[in-house]
């Protein structure tokens, strides 16, 4: 009864490092509201009880969840498809219904018909941007020290602002380690290495570093396989390391701080069979921050935290026969403070978030210009914001309602090579404010099945508009300012959930709603960077709607598990100045967005595993016809993003052998092979003209980057 009593606690305490939550023992109510070994912190009573299932993940977590948003298994994700021999359950993500990845070799994501910027991506409260490796084949996540993710793609709580379509919550590991504990994976494509480790009882450290080589190693030997050996001129790079701490000050205080660095560089040189010449782009993020959480009585607490982030893009490359290049920043500072308080059956979370921001919407010059454009500026503004809300259950009905108000002020803004000063930051040129309502609620029809709906308001005062689908990510910085109005969103959803044959099984559909406003269209050409210093002279200003419904069934346990999402959605854009003012499919449209993951068990060292995705193509804008007048090609176009790229699926095998354990060293093989059919997904669609001793001819082209790709890797820990 002891030992079962030690699991339970450790169960327990790792519960509430993921939420300050409410916590049910012994018919009686008691809050754990902080990770610790402080035996004053909780009650201690023994009772004979009923035999106890304990399982990694409780099965009804779904069902009984008051909104979308849920807290993520980080374990189960891992045992998908290692692609890459490498586990990432950041990437798992789009496998769960809801999200739809833009297409082969990207990082964007999509939510419910929404842009890839409009996701709120933090990492221990730090916001990143355009968070993979890789053409999107790695995210930024060190797997082995992600501790808790939490995913929302509707009903977002209050406490979350400043993107319209989704959050993705990632904490690392800052538990304090009973021992140090080395972990690595050692591929073909990539390899990493983390350390945690305590250096007294109070203070934990931990640190990782990975980096890639795929250009390097994989390509050649693909080349000598006989596949196109252009490819091998291609280069995908990357690296990232984190580091971080956590020191207990006191039974009831702690103090933690994080940070990462990496950075991606792509290459894409000429093809044998497409006319595309030395194309390059490099991205990378810097965040840090620390955080103070104090518990003050077992009702009540409080966290402070205090983060910067930074993400630069820097894109060169041939477009027309003319050489580009383009560079965009963007830096923020942001606080935070949370305090929570559980008063009978309310959990009431309230705080107050400041955040600095400077954006460099874009560096852009021809080679041929000697310097940059130094008249170019610094878009700086302030966002403060306020919110409230309280979850509370009464029987088989269970709401969280809250709301935000925040204020968006926009500063002078600054030329591109002078600092930052605090007068400016004191001044304003521009303000908005935003009140955003929060309602979602959860009726449980029985113990197995329940309805969810919600209503939600959210605005955003920053955006990444892409300047030119290329593939490669070439995107400019914009703020809410005199001329651009903030975008906003109403999401309305609602579903039905399921737990079927003593919850070995779960089903469930979901309907949503989104009606945007403000968004923004790049109308210009990249020449007209060059003479325009306002970039907000060159965009368009226009609405969106998207509905759609979502279909999962899943098997939760047994030898085999694994799980089906089917997504069917549309996605309507309307511009005064495109398509005669009509409304549009808007590039991420995909009709038809479809997963399948299965996972079998075959015995404790064997684990077999495959993932299927399906898309209809995404959308362009490209010619329907030609015709050539006076010795020029005329384009003839119908309506606008009529062409549609080819469809996108894709076939991912993958084996994890556990090796025996030796010297208390364990370790596992992964085989796995990404594209087994080696299918052609597009990387990018364009239209070349092609002269031939006087006579045009015009070409749609396709460009393809990643073939099948074979992986083998070595993971250990000691």
């Amino acid at each position: 009864m002891q030992q079962t009593y030690q699991r339970m606690k450790h169960i327990l305490f790792a519960l509430a490092a993921i939420f300050v939550t409410l916590i049910t023992y012994a018919q009686q109510t008691y809050h754990i509201l902080k990770d610790t070994t402080d035996s004053n912190s909780i009650v201690l009573k023994t009772q004979q009880i009923k035999e106890v299932d304990v399982r990694s993940r409780y099965p009804l977590s779904k069902i009984k969840s008051v909104s979308s948003g849920i807290s993520v298994d980080v374990n189960e994700l891992k045992k998908i498809p290692n692609l890459m021999g490498d586990s990432d359950p950041f990437k798992a993500l789009q496998y769960m219904g809801g999200i739809s990845q833009a297409g082969e070799a990207s990082a964007n994501m999509n939510v419910r018909g929404g842009d890839n910027d409009q996701n709120l991506i933090l990492l221990n409260g730090s916001q990143v941007e355009s968070p993979t490796h890789i053409l999107g084949l790695f995210s930024i996540f060190n797997p082995e020290l992600i501790d808790q993710m939490r995913y929302y793609k509707s009903g977002i709580p209050a406490e979350y602002g400043g993107r319209l379509s989704s959050v993705i919550d990632i904490r690392n590991n800052v538990q304090t380690p009973d021992k140090t504990e080395i972990a690595s994976n050692l591929g073909i494509l990539a390899s990493r290495i983390s350390v945690k480790t305590s250096i007294n009882k109070d203070v934990a450290v931990y640190a990782a570093l990975r980096m890639s080589y795929l250009g390097a190693v994989v390509m050649p030997a693909l080349v000598c396989l006989g596949i196109d050996p252009k490819l091998a001129q291609n280069n995908f790079e990357f690296y990232d390391t984190n580091l971080g701490f956590n020191y207990k000050l006191s039974a009831a205080t702690r103090l933690s701080g994080h940070f990462y660095a990496g950075n991606d560089r792509l290459e894409v040189s000429s093809n044998s069979k497409f006319a595309i010449e030395d194309n390059t782009s490099s991205w990378g993020n810097r965040v840090g921050g620390v955080q103070l959480s104090h518990v003050f009585t077992p009702v009540f607490s409080m966290i402070h935290s205090f983060n910067v982030s930074n993400f630069n893009m820097a894109t060169r490359l041939n477009w027309l026969n003319a050489p580009y290049n383009v560079n965009s920043d963007r830096t923020t500072y942001n606080y935070k403070s949370d305090f929570i308080l559980i008063a009978n059956n309310h959990n009431i979370k309230t705080g107050f978030d400041f955040m600095v921001a400077n954006l460099l919407p874009f560096a852009f010059n021809k080679e041929t210009n000697d310097t940059l454009n130094f008249s170019l500026k610094y878009n700086q503004f302030t966002n403060i914001a306020l919110y409230f809300r309280d979850e509370w259950e009464n029987g088989p009905l269970l709401i969280n309602a809250g709301i935000r108000a925040g204020v968006h002020l926009k500063h002078p803004d600054r030329l591109y090579n002078t600092s930052m000063r605090i007068k400016d930051l004191m001044s304003t040129e521009k303000l908005y404010t935003a009140i955003e309502p929060r309602f979602f609620s959860r009726l449980m029809l029985n113990e197995a099945s329940s309805l969810k709906v919600s209503a939600t308001k959210h605005f955003q005062f920053s955006n990444r508009v892409q300047l030119i689908n290329l593939g490669l990510p070439v995107e400019i910085f914009v703020s809410a300012s005199e001329h651009i109005k903030p975008a906003s969103l109403w999401h309305f959803s609602g579903g039905y959930f399921r737990s079927l044959n003593d919850n070995k099984w779960e089903f469930s559909v979901e309907a949503y709603y989104k009606s945007f406003a403000n968004l923004l269209e790049y109308g210009g050409k990249l020449n007209d960077l060059m003479t325009e210093d306002n970039v907000e002279t060159l965009l368009f200003r226009g609405r969106a709607y998207a509905y759609g419904s979502e279909l999962m069934l899943r098997k939760n346990f047994g030898n085999f598990t694994g799980w089906f999402n089917y997504t069917l959605g549309w996605n309507f854009r309307q511009f005064d100045e495109i398509n005669n003012g009509l409304p549009y499919l808007a590039t991420n449209d995909r009709r038809h967005d479809m997963s399948l993951i299965g996972i079998y068990q075959v015995n404790d060292k064997l684990t077999l595993s495959a993932t299927y995705v399906y898309a209809t193509g995404s959308r362009l804008n490209l010619p329907r016809s030609w015709y050539i007048v006076d010795g020029n090609v005329v384009l003839e176009y119908s309506k606008h993003n009529s062409f549609v790229m080819p469809d996108y699926h894709r076939l991912d095998l993958s084996l994890v052998y556990k090796l025996p354990v030796w010297n208390k060293l364990h370790s596992e093989l992964n085989f796995s092979l990404y594209n087994v059919y080696n299918r052609a997904n597009p990387f990018m669609v364009y239209y070349k003209t092609v002269a031939d001793e006087g006579n045009f001819d015009y070409q749609i082209k396709m460009h393809y980057l990643i073939p099948i790709l074979p992986s083998l890797s070595w993971t250990f820990r000691f």
